[in-house]
């Protein structure tokens, strides 16, 4: 059969578990070592190398136009002296990562696999190309790659050479048994199957004997975590400022990405930063990691358990592929006319006109819930909104951070502002009768509901107040916090402003456009903008994860339960990603540059547990930006105001910023 798609590319089809999204867990250097024996698999059956019982040797070192395979090829056919395959295979690891990379680019450009915001995956039916014929249409490239393997494995079909190649490589690193429900007589074929062929034989083997030693012969490198002086942390002048991503960008630099700080009467506290750090994030946390931990307390007050914030898993990812549908850019597209609507009718009902002073903090975050509360729950919030604030900042500083004493949400004003919450869903519940929701557009509330009714133990009624009332006050606060450093910077920026009121103007020209004019394109200078802010102010720049499986970071030993302090964003301020750093450049995002696409930016996250509304967010402060850009000029009193941050709970302005409307450029409609 002719097979259009190299080993390496069916060998991750095989392994993705699409009931979780991920990968079925093979430990890092083992999936390396098996990487390098499917390219050297694929080189055999192109007839570009052979192996006997003890070498490896050249045939042809003619391309195969395939960049991962020909980086392989070149190396071996540069050595003159012939090596056994595990040689080659602990070798040419060191590639392993850029393979991987590789082959997962190409099989989403492909189309084969779908990538979600959190580092999930999921094949799917793709838009056949000519390349892709050999496969059938009837079901996806990974399912039919799998059917293939359960034949071999379940029949006596006579495997071909490349059927049997995967089911060494799988069995090298000891998965085929998550894959498939084996009883004695299907490893016996297993067995069988791996020792039929010379070269299946020679390069299982090779992996099998390669992923097991490095684990010896590299745990004693593990170096000492340095621990930052107190004195060279309090001399920081990002810590007075409150920027903590550029903070510990400062700390990254000076003391690697590992490194901890001791506050006094505190045990030290671990903290992960920069590039390096990021890029391992993204490549291993769900297999070393665990974010729910940290939130347990934080549930057990609201009365709920298992939220998205610490699950994990098949129900994890059924769950964001949930908030994914509802938080998508075609859900947004689809209340588009409501988002300029709300934004309009926030600025007429708080009276905006020149000569009006903002309160930053304050109106940022009051416009961006009276957007969300009507989008995503139909219900008003504002006569409640600021003593939810309240509770939810003082709950997290107390349950997430142990920044604070317990005792301090059990106050009786936090006791009331915790009783608001309950009031609030059962108006949302009174909202969302079934017959008053007639013809109107699905919304959060309308989903969780619906999943609640037909799944009560998936959405319990116990989570119904947490993710109905508390989390769209979160979002509310994180994305009006955003808001206000948005701002700040065009208060700042009248050149950049200018440029992206063009874009306003153009768009509201005869009138609201509709989601086909509402295109990339048409506000690319208001994107890049806030791109720059989101990289200057991330809102959430330090995540918390405990160690669940004791791991080695960039020769650093992490101990099992170790609490980890995840500090993203720092990166956001080195410049080994960003140049000039500190300078505020939207160009930075075009190409050649393109600064966003290396592991150094990561406003929302890096892993699994990555902001699931990220796409809403940023549409709906671009549409937010768009509307006020168009009818307000911003000035800031003092024009040499030097920005302070409030980085806890999560990083704001401060109360005491203040903005002037400086003119009222157009009459804003009703």
């Amino acid at each position: 059969m002719k097979h259009s798609l190299n080993i390496p590319q069916e060998f991750i089809l095989t392994i993705l578990n699409e009931q979780t999204g991920y990968f079925h867990q093979v430990e890092g250097w083992t999936l390396n070592c098996a990487t390098i024996g499917a390219v050297l698999a694929d080189l055999s059956l192109k007839s570009r190398v052979d192996t006997d019982e003890k070498s490896l040797f050249l045939l042809d070192s003619t391309k195969t136009g395939d960049p991962a395979l020909d980086l392989c090829l070149e190396e071996i056919a540069s050595h003159p002296n012939l090596e056994e395959p595990r040689y080659w295979i602990e070798r040419l690891a060191v590639h392993s990562e850029d393979i991987i990379d590789a082959t997962l680019k190409h099989l989403i450009n492909s189309e084969i696999l779908t990538h979600h915001d959190g580092e999930f995956y999921t094949t799917n039916h793709c838009a056949w190309h000519a390349e892709l014929e050999q496969y059938p249409k009837s079901e996806s490239v990974g399912k039919y790659i799998k059917s293939r393997i359960e034949e071999v494995i379940f029949t006596d079909v006579i495997p071909d050479p490349r059927d049997s190649l995967i089911i060494g490589l799988l069995n090298a690193c000891d998965i085929i048994k998550f894959i498939f429900e084996l009883d004695e007589e299907e490893k016996n074929r297993i067995d069988l199957v791996c020792k039929t062929e010379l070269i299946n034989r020679v390069i299982s083997t090779a992996v099998k004997q390669v992923a097991v030693a490095p684990t010896l012969q590299h745990s004693p490198l593990t170096k000492p975590i340095p621990k930052i002086p107190l004195k060279s942390l309090l001399s920081n002048r990002h810590l007075w400022d409150g920027n903590l991503p550029a903070l510990f960008g400062n700390l990254a630099d000076q003391y690697g990405p590992v490194f901890q700080i001791s506050a006094p009467f505190q045990k030290p506290r671990t903290f992960l930063a920069g590039p390096d750090v990021n890029r391992w994030m993204r490549r291993n946390s769900r297999r070393f990691l665990t974010s729910g931990n940290f939130f347990r307390k934080m549930e057990m007050v609201c009365g709920a358990n298992n939220l998205l914030p610490s699950m994990d898993g098949a129900d994890h990812f059924r769950l964001r592929k949930l908030m994914g549908r509802i938080y998508s850019k075609a859900s947004f597209h689809e209340r588009l006319g409501d988002m300029f609507r709300l934004s309009r009718q926030f600025m007429i009902s708080q009276e905006w006109q020149a000569g009006s002073r903002l309160e930053v903090q304050r109106d940022t975050r009051l416009m961006t819930n009276f957007q969300m509360s009507q989008v995503l729950v139909s219900t008003d919030t504002q006569d409640v909104f600021e003593d939810l604030v309240k509770w939810n900042e003082r709950a997290i500083l107390c349950y997430v951070a142990d920044f604070l004493p317990k005792f301090l949400t059990r106050t009786p004003a936090m006791k009331y502002r915790f009783g608001l919450y309950e009031k609030l869903l059962r108006r949302i519940e009174q909202n969302h009768i079934p017959i008053h929701r007639a013809g109107v557009a699905e919304e959060l509330a309308d989903e969780l509901i619906s999943l609640h009714n037909s799944d009560p133990q998936f959405i319990p009624e116990q989570n119904l107040l947490f993710m109905l009332a508390v989390t769209p006050v979160f979002q509310s606060i994180y994305l009006g916090d955003m808001l206000g450093f948005v701002l700040f910077e065009m208060a700042r920026h009248p050149d950049i402003v200018a440029r992206i009121r063009e874009e306003a103007d153009a768009l509201f020209d005869g009138g609201d456009p509709d989601k086909d004019e509402f295109s990339p394109d048409r506000y690319d200078v208001t994107r890049r903008f806030l791109m720059e802010c989101l990289r200057l102010y991330p809102i959430i720049c330090i995540h918390l994860r405990d160690v669940a499986n004791s791991c080695v970071v960039e020769n650093y030993s992490l101990p099992l339960r170790e609490r980890l302090y995840i500090v993203q964003t720092a990166a956001h301020y080195m410049s080994d990603c960003f140049a000039d750093p500190y300078e505020f450049d939207i160009d930075r995002y075009l190409p050649p540059r393109n600064e966003h696409q290396g592991p150094g930016y990561a406003p929302n996250g890096l892993d699994t547990h990555s902001c699931a509304g990220w796409a809403w967010m940023h549409l709906q402060l671009t549409v937010t930006v768009l509307v006020i850009a168009h009818h307000f000029e911003f000035a800031l009193p003092p024009k040499d105001y030097k920005l302070k941050i409030n980085p806890f709970p999560a990083l704001s302005v401060t109360k005491k910023l203040r903005l002037r409307i400086t003119s009222q450029l157009r009459e804003i409609p009703a």
